[in-house]
């Protein structure tokens, strides 16, 4: 070891934060592999390029769900801007599943998700919506979607005459006029119309990639605080613990040296899955790569938690006893719970025997308010986790492991990398450290004769 405790503590507690974002962007991946979130992701972005925005008065707010609408209307100005910014939110909730609630104008954008051409890249998730789409098909496809079939038209007439007759977009579509300036700037030059075409669909991918890093943010910290709490992965508790363990901060740092030299794969996926353009073809394959690499890491979780012993100490039924048993082992304690059911005699009583970190009150009000002092009786493990890992003086902890988790595995790695490089760039070497200790001793003699000398 270095000696350096703080140093194998920051590494311990970098190592579990690593193990855990792992856990937690695998987890994601399947949820988006199999619920289609890229496709719907992409879908919203095409959907923002073909409709219009929905635009509020001071009196009314209209919602399209489906072409069904909901018409909110009042009376009072205050109310407008609440009203507004309610709306708002639930349109940052709904465009992860895809669902444009705050816009209009959907014509255009359904006849151009049922060309042939896009229906033909459908992903084959539970969305059915195509994952990636490559430019050139976007522009060719618009082109089609918009133009009139009459074959004494050029191409670009044919556009303009399908963008005048309304039938996709109403006159005052602002969709429509950003087209209509397309058209003016290629000057009736079919080429150039699709390359500007290609150029604005490009922008707009940009900042999907943006739109879709927010939503695996907002589904990385809901995972990070399930993991959190199921796994009980409190992070000052942890830090205590390493930091008065020699033996578990040494499997620590022996564990994370090992992790740093052989997970490089599954790192890469991490840092692949922040693209929305990078989708496996085979939805059975990636599923499976990644169903398998989850096994993989439950393993690596399993020892970390036998070395600082943070499980929950919580079974899911517990069996009461009829009486106070005379030894207890170490780690448990006896708690008491008057039986309250019809056939109990009064102020009959059952004892469980339960770890010594559990909490007695929480876990009194986890069990069911009837009891029999002879069956084994169901522990409502979910709501002693949740309550216990809220408490004002427990939550904290936890909120950190949370933050540290939507930080992304990538970061962790990194750090996690320079950090065991630090560390065994510390380590003593003996043989200068030898050479040291032989020079000074030859420094030390040439200083006592030359003493001598002066004194004779």
């Amino acid at each position: 070891m270095t000696g350096n405790v703080a140093l194998d503590v920051v590494i311990g507690l970098v190592f579990i934060y690593l193990l855990y974002s792992l856990y937690a962007t695998i987890l994601m991946e399947i949820l988006s592999s199999f619920f289609g979130l890229r496709a719907r992701n992409l879908s919203y972005a095409v959907k923002r390029m073909l409709m219009d925005e929905r635009r509020y008065d001071r009196h009314r707010i209209e919602f399209v769900f489906r072409e069904k609408p909901l018409i909110i209307e009042f009376k009072t100005g205050w109310l407008e801007r609440p009203l507004l910014w309610l709306s708002e939110l639930i349109g940052t909730f709904t465009q992860p599943i895809g669902v444009a609630i705050n816009l209009k104008n959907r014509r255009l954008s359904e006849k151009f998700f049922a060309h042939p051409s896009i229906r033909s890249l459908r992903s084959g998730t539970l969305n059915n919506m195509p994952s990636y789409i490559p430019a050139e098909t976007f522009s060719k496809v618009l082109i089609d979607t918009i133009r009139v079939d009459d074959p004494d038209l050029n191409v670009i007439t044919s556009v303009l005459v399908g963008l005048e007759s309304d039938t996709l977009l109403p006159a005052d579509s602002t969709t429509k006029q950003l087209i209509k300036s397309f058209l003016k700037d290629a000057n009736d030059d079919l080429v150039k119309f699709q390359l500007l075409l290609e150029r604005w669909y490009n922008d707009t991918m940009e900042r999907s990639v943006g739109w879709f890093k927010r939503t695996t943010q907002i589904v990385l910290a809901v995972i990070g605080l399930t993991l959190a709490i199921s796994f009980n992965v409190d992070s000052i508790a942890i830090i205590k613990k390493l930091s008065i363990d020699k033996d578990a901060r040494e499997q620590m740092v022996t564990l994370a040296s090992q992790f740093n030299e052989n997970n490089s794969l599954a790192i890469e996926l991490a840092r692949s899955s922040k693209d929305t353009s990078i989708a496996m073809a085979d939805l059975d394959k990636r599923l499976s790569t990644l169903d398998t690499m989850r096994k993989s890491l439950e393993k690596d979780i399993a020892s970390t938690k036998n070395i600082l012993a943070s499980d929950w100490h919580l079974q899911n039924s517990v069996l009461p006893e009829a009486g106070r048993r005379s030894a207890v082992h170490e780690d448990s304690v006896q708690l008491a719970y008057a039986v309250n059911n019809k056939d109990a005699a009064k102020g009959d009583s059952a004892f469980f025997i339960v770890h010594r970190s559990i909490d007695p009150k929480l876990f009194r009000r986890s069990l069911p308010e009837e009891i029999s002092n002879k069956d084994r009786i169901a522990v409502n493990t979910a709501y002693y986790k949740f309550w216990n890992a809220t408490d004002f003086d427990n939550i904290w902890g936890y909120l950190l492991t949370v933050l540290a988790i939507s930080l992304g595995a990538p970061f962790w790695f990194d750090l996690l990398n320079k950090l065991v490089k630090l560390r065994t760039s510390q380590r003593p070497d003996t043989g200068s450290v030898q050479g040291f200790a032989a020079g000074a001793s030859t420094v030390n003699r040439e200083a006592a004769r030359a003493t001598l000398n002066r004194a004779g």
